[in-house]
C-alpha cells in the first residue's frame, strides 16, 4: 500500500516526469515539422511546372502532404490535450472510467485518452453500430 500512496493516477512521479517529456517532446517536433511542411509547401509554383505529367504529379503529392499534414494536425491536438491534463493532476486517468490507464499503455501511447479495456468497449460498440445502419 505504501508505494500505492507515492503515485498519481497509478503512476510513480518518475514515470510523470518521463512521459511528461516525452509528450513535451513530441508537441516540439510535431509543431516544428507541421510548420516546415507548411512552408515547404506553399511554396509550390504552378507557373513553374511545364508538363501536364508533372503539374499531376505535384498534385498528388500536394493531396498526400496535406493528409499527412491533418494527421499531425490531430496528433498535436491530443498531446497538447494530454499535456492540459497535468495541470489539473487527471494525467493517466482513462476520460471514460476515470480509472487509471496504466503506464505500459502511456508508455507506448502517452497521448491515450482511454484505458485498453475502456477502448475496447468503444470499438466494440462502434461496430455493432455500424452493422446496424442501414445501407451498410
Amino acid at each position: 500500500m505504501t508505494a500505492r500512496k507515492n503515485t498519481i493516477n497509478g503512476l510513480t512521479p518518475t514515470q510523470l516526469k518521463e512521459l511528461k517529456k516525452v509528450l513535451t517532446d513530441r508537441r516540439n517536433e510535431l509543431r516544428r515539422t507541421i510548420s516546415q511542411r507548411k512552408n515547404r509547401d506553399s511554396t509550390v509554383d504552378p507557373s513553374e511546372i511545364i508538363e501536364e505529367l508533372e503539374h499531376a504529379s505535384t498534385g498528388q503529392h500536394q493531396d498526400v502532404s496535406l493528409r499527412i499534414l491533418d494527421k499531425e494536425v490531430k496528433l498535436l491536438r491530443e498531446v497538447e490535450r494530454a499535456l492540459k491534463k497535468f495541470e489539473n493532476d487527471e494525467y493517466g486517468l482513462c476520460e471514460g472510467t476515470m480509472e487509471p490507464i496504466g503506464y505500459a499503455r502511456l508508455k507506448a501511447r502517452p497521448w491515450a485518452r482511454y484505458s485498453v479495456t475502456h477502448k475496447e468497449e468503444l470499438e466494440r460498440i462502434q461496430r455493432e453500430q455500424s452493422t446496424l445502419r442501414p445501407g451498410r
